[in-house]
């Protein structure tokens, strides 16, 4: 009966351990759904989502791209845990919004200001500035969109708003195509520097590229935008598109993510930006994206290291299931081993010091015995170690029973 209860305890024991190393292995592993807060089908994060996908899909992951016409409500539903949204973009100020839950993943690129006019008002010469936008017809994206919401705030220093200035804001399918139908005097977009849309605009007969003034006192005002450079040409060699160099506005592009995000998926979303953004743009070198973010979000350890050395070598080496578990509990089965090793040292200087007890008893009982064969009686000195292996024995779990009763036979001689 009693058998039967161990052997009962053994097996509980033994399931205990093997749920406890199941539901281990189940937390560190990561899901392998990733899914991405872009912005409308068309637009450049939704080109770069999709860039994203392709990679990402090739290391078994499964990616969703969730388009958005209201781009400046991204960073809300990455924060919200009930939207289930991993990652997204942003390319303005997020002071003042709820950043607590998110991360910075890095800046990748640049986005220009682009503002096309209608040759009519470009001819005249009164499109110099954001202020001569002033009372035209202007179009703009979604008013809830990341590029309305930087441009609205631009007017805000100008003193441009619906009162004096007709804004209609539209999807770019829409926007663009009135735009070149001339419903309107100007268009402002932000987008990648390389968009088709952009280029096809600048090589429109009926608009200009305007580059306007005091761009350096707006970047002081609005540390998210910096100025460039579009090269004379870069839309067309030939046809010398644009004509020449022109300084825009342009947006610096960031990447935000949970802030409680897997290590492993947060590294499979490094290397896939990496691999998407080092290359040099119209507007950037070679190798200058992506990088550190020091925005208004935090950005975790794990980050800033990719930024300094790469994947980790446990990343880089094993599957995603195995360097999960290693990277979640390697360093607590370290510190168990090493325990155990300091355990495994006592253990073994106590064997030595038991061996070493044994042969210093013995060694004194031949050197007693052979006293007494010589007839010498007990000194002071051999009735003192004695007394101190006797107690030394005494102290001993498993002691040496023989010795010890000898050693007491003895000092009474």
């Amino acid at each position: 009966m009693q058998k039967n209860k161990m052997q009962l305890a053994r097996l509980l024991l033994f399931l205990s351990l093997v749920l406890i190393v199941l539901y281990a292995t189940f937390k560190a592993v990561p899901a392998r759904q990733i899914r991405i807060a872009a912005g409308p089908e068309g637009g450049s994060f939704y080109a770069i989502a999709l860039q994203y996908k392709k990679i990402l899909e090739k290391k078994y992951y499964q990616v969703e791209i969730i388009p958005f016409q209201n781009t400046d409500e991204i960073s809300a539903q990455v924060a919200d845990d009930a939207a289930h949204v991993d990652i997204g973009f942003v390319a303005n100020d997020l002071h003042g919004k709820n950043t607590g839950s998110l991360i910075s993943l890095g800046e990748i690129q640049l986005q220009p200001i682009f503002i096309f006019v209608n040759r009519k008002e470009e001819a005249a010469g009164r499109i110099q500035s954001f202020a001569d936008l002033r009372g035209l017809r202007l179009v703009l994206p979604p008013e809830k969109s990341v590029t309305s919401q930087t441009l609205l705030s631009i007017f805000a220093l100008y003193g441009i708003d619906r009162n004096n200035t007709p804004l209609s804001f539209l999807s770019i399918g829409s926007g663009i195509p009135q735009l070149v139908q001339e419903k309107f005097d100007a268009g402002l977009f932000i987008l990648g520097a390389e968009s088709e849309l952009m280029a096809e605009l600048a090589k429109n007969q009926h608009l200009a590229l305007a580059e306007m003034k005091q761009q350096a006192a707006i970047v002081r005002r609005f540390p998210f935008l910096q100025e460039v450079t579009l090269p004379n040409g870069i839309f067309d060699l030939e046809g010398k598109i644009p004509a020449r160099d022109v300084k825009l506005l342009a947006a610096s592009i960031s990447v935000i993510a949970k802030k409680d995000l897997p290590p492993a998926t947060t590294y499979a979303l490094l290397e896939a930006m990496w691999e998407v953004h080092r290359s040099s743009s119209y507007v950037n070198g070679e190798n200058e994206f992506p990088k550190y973010s020091s925005t208004a979000i935090h950005t975790s350890e794990f980050v800033n290291e990719f930024y300094r050395k790469g994947t980790p070598w446990i990343f880089s080496t094993f599957p995603v299931a195995a360097a999960s578990i290693l990277d979640a509990y390697l360093a607590p089965l370290l510190g168990i081993w090493f325990f155990l090793s300091i355990y495994r040292v006592f253990i073994q200087l106590e064997k030595i010091r038991s061996l070493t007890l044994s042969f210093l008893a013995h060694l004194l009982l031949c050197w007693l015995r052979w006293g007494i064969r010589k007839g010498r009686p007990l000194s002071p000195l051999a009735r003192f170690l004695v007394e101190k292996v006797e107690s030394a024995i005494e102290r001993e779990e498993q002691g040496l029973p023989e010795v010890l009763a000898e050693l007491k036979h003895l000092k009474q001689l």
